[in-house]
């Protein structure tokens, strides 16, 4: 009986209130570090996020709802699956997991091949990496080309590998509602219904991303005050929270260079606990569950960190 009752108040629903309720404790007994985490994770979303990923998130909406990206695919013999892997590699977090999402919803991707894109087409973008981490806060430029092969390599080889189109595959498409034969001519359209529905889309995404940023920013800043007598504690709490505040937490701990490069890639290949917030707020589009799983995807986040830390470990006394 006793152990049915410590049971009863350990579940997860628990867990998050007790979560919830710490958060406003802090809120309400440290008002200016929690105003300082929020006012350092909005600046985070406004300079850097909403810049870089607004343009070609309202770029790849237009291209999903206009029927272009049916006949880009079609012409250049594209599958679905190798344009997400492209597109969410390029243009960077979260754009894998929203493509994914969008297209497994209109039945152009399958729910397998959607969960798997949504864990090895989801990294951070190589402009943050190359300028952020790399230039701006390591100093090792040069290190610029083996980093992406570190970073992207292996996740571009899995999907290459496991999301290769067979015939039977190839078969579903073209029967499809017609979606790779007779969509991709007569089905073309643009106009600013369109338009306006593209920018409403990625202004609604970018808003749920600015306010989980903001919320682990908070939090972050929160393990920083209480942990502050305990720096490895506070910076392993920075690194599985939220990326950027990682960064700088791992760049102040480590003194010698080669742990402080191997840390920060492993934790920018898992992106935190925040990158997995904000993937599982995109995994339902127009508030539809489509099946994906958030726990299948963290545990592959966790299997490509330790894939990262590995690489890193081994590449970087060469290239250095």
């Amino acid at each position: 009986m006793r152990k049915k009752i410590i049971y009863q108040y350990v579940t997860k629903k628990y867990v998050f209130c007790y979560m919830l309720a710490m958060l406003l404790l802090f809120l309400l007994s440290e008002p200016s570090v929690a105003i300082e985490g929020a006012r350092f994770g909005l600046i985070l979303w406004a300079n850097r996020l909403l810049p870089s990923l607004l343009p070609f998130l309202i770029l790849t909406q237009i291209l999903v709802i206009s029927g272009y990206l049916d006949a880009i695919t079609d012409k250049l013999g594209l599958p679905y699956p190798y344009f997400v892997l492209l597109a969410g590699t390029l243009f960077g977090f979260p754009m894998g997991a929203k493509l994914s999402a969008d297209l497994c919803a209109q039945g152009r991707l399958s729910a397998k091949e959607a969960s798997l894109l949504c864990i090895i087409a989801n990294h951070m973008s190589p402009a943050f990496v190359g300028g952020y981490i790399l230039s701006e806060t390591l100093g090792v430029q040069k290190m610029i080309p083996v980093t992406y092969l570190v970073l992207y390599l292996p996740s571009i080889c899995c999907g290459l590998f496991m999301l290769r189109p067979t015939r039977k595959q190839a078969s579903r498409t073209e029967k499809h509602t017609g979606i790779a034969v007779k969509k991709s001519t007569p089905g073309l359209r643009l106009n600013f219904a369109i338009l306006d529905a593209a920018i409403m889309n990625s202004f609604e995404t970018m808003l749920k991303l600015g306010g989980y940023v903001m919320l682990f920013s908070i939090l972050a800043r929160m393990c920083g005050h209480f942990l502050s007598a305990f720096p490895a504690l506070c910076t392993l709490a920075a690194g599985l929270l939220e990326i950027t505040g990682a960064v700088s937490a791992i760049d102040g701990f480590f003194v010698d260079a080669y742990p402080k490069y191997v840390a920060i890639l492993t934790a920018t290949a898992f992106g935190g606990c925040s990158g997995i917030a904000q993937t599982a707020s995109l995994l339902r589009p127009q508030g539809k569950s489509i099946g994906l799983s958030i726990a299948r995807y963290t545990c592959g986040k966790f299997i490509l960190a330790g894939i990262t830390a590995l690489l890193a470990a081994l590449l970087y006394p060469v290239a250095a």
